[in-house]
């Protein structure tokens, strides 16, 4: 029987398709492409998720930044303003910020916006959310310190600086309420960093120069109705007078003049004095020592004087209900006058709060305190040579635009 046998043929073939390899390398080629084509989408997808998560934290952060330099009331709003109008993308949909205002005054921001996929919408979806978080805390705000408050808003001359005067106080200001014309008369110059007055008319005479700001925004009485309540009670001491020597006195209740004559030195214990219808007058030559001592004035007759050459030397409580509290009045009292006729080498350390008190300094009065801050109603001073520097109670105002603002998170 002649002719090929069928199942040779059959096998033949077979053997044929086995070894050839022509096909192969495209197959193996093409099975290999698939993985590593997805791989590169997933690279350009991230790449381009990343470039809008830049994107929208630089314009988060920028937003922040600048919102919380503002006031409060347009915080959220210029920090949305900001964001809305800074953050540009092809890339994704428009991004939807929120701020909000933290009780230490930092703003907080965080916003989102959606990725339009290219080679992963194959994969998983056609958008993924990216969120990005920002938070900025205020920088200090530049202030300067006032030492010298006069509250009286209806009175003329409300400060008066005669030529005899010296009021050396280079880092603090003083400060005018007064609205009358003139609101400050000036016959010397003073050393102060500033003389802010609300008034727009003061008098200049014989070539005085004061560093004097008119139509000033003055700051407000910030002690007004914040201070200790006082309860006077009954008297402990009535009219008392002390005769040279050596005196030590306790804190109460003195009604009445309480004198010291002639000449002596006087210690008062710790504590609070409280004058009452009538004052303290303090003669030639004493010297004076309180240390963590506090004068309460009760009414409009209550006063302390100081007449000739008396060396005071008063401090403040450093803790307690009184801290750093000198002297100081209740609220309402109606004007009256205090005058301080002359000390010699005087020191004063601590908050005198006096606003219903026409202060007068007569005679030559010397007083160096580096930390005393004073509140009164006007202030003439006439025969002064007086050095101050801010007070633990310290006054302060606005100096200048805040040092900026911080990423903090």
């Amino acid at each position: 029987m002649s002719g090929t046998h069928p199942l040779r043929n059959r096998d033949r073939h077979l053997t044929k398709f086995r070894h050839a390899s022509g096909g192969n390398v495209a197959v193996i080629f093409a099975l290999a492409a698939i993985p590593l084509v997805g791989a590169i989408g997933v690279a350009i997808d991230f790449a381009r998720a990343n470039d809008v998560k830049s994107q929208m934290q630089k314009s988060l952060d920028a937003a922040v930044l600048t919102g919380v330099t503002q006031v409060s009331t347009n915080q959220i709003s210029t920090a949305t303003d900001l964001f809305n109008g800074d953050f540009q993308t092809k890339l994704a949909a428009a991004a939807t910020p929120s701020f909000t205002q933290n009780s230490d005054g930092s703003l907080s921001g965080s916003a989102t916006a959606s990725l339009n996929l290219s080679f992963l919408s194959v994969l998983l979806r056609s958008q993924i959310p990216v969120t990005v978080n920002s938070t900025a805390t205020p920088g200090k705000q530049a202030t300067s310190p006032v030492c010298i408050l006069l509250v009286n808003q209806l009175k003329s001359q409300a400060l008066l600086v005669n030529s005899g005067a010296q009021l050396n106080a280079p880092s603090c200001e003083v400060h005018v309420v007064s609205t009358q014309s003139p609101a400050a008369i000036f016959n010397t110059t003073l050393n102060v960093k500033r003389i802010c007055i609300k008034g727009s008319t003061i008098i200049k005479n014989g070539g005085a120069n004061p560093p004097a700001v008119t139509s000033c925004s003055t700051i407000s009485d910030p002690f007004a109705n914040q201070l200790p309540t006082v309860s006077a009670g009954s008297c402990d001491y009535n009219n008392q007078t002390y005769n040279p020597g050596s005196v030590t006195i306790n804190p109460g209740v003195y009604c009445g003049w309480t004198n010291f004559n002639g000449s002596g030195t006087l210690t008062l214990n710790p504590g609070l004095y409280i004058i009452k219808n009538g004052g303290m007058t303090f003669n030639s030559g004493w010297t004076v020592t309180g240390a963590g001592v506090t004068f309460y004035l009760v009414d409009q007759n209550a006063t302390i004087t100081f007449n000739g050459n008396v060396n005071a030397s008063l401090s403040a409580p450093t803790a307690g209900t009184y801290a750093n509290i000198l002297m100081f009045e209740p609220t309402g009292l109606t004007n009256s006058n205090l005058p301080i006729n002359g000390t010699s080498g005087s020191s004063f350390t601590g908050l005198l709060y006096l606003p219903s008190r026409d202060v007068t300094i007569n005679s030559v009065s010397n007083l160096s305190s580096n930390s005393v801050t004073m509140v009164f109603s006007t202030l003439i001073l006439n025969a002064t040579n007086w050095m101050i520097e801010p007070g633990a109670l310290s006054m302060s105002v606005s100096s200048g635009p805040s040092t900026g603002a911080y990423l903090s998170k």
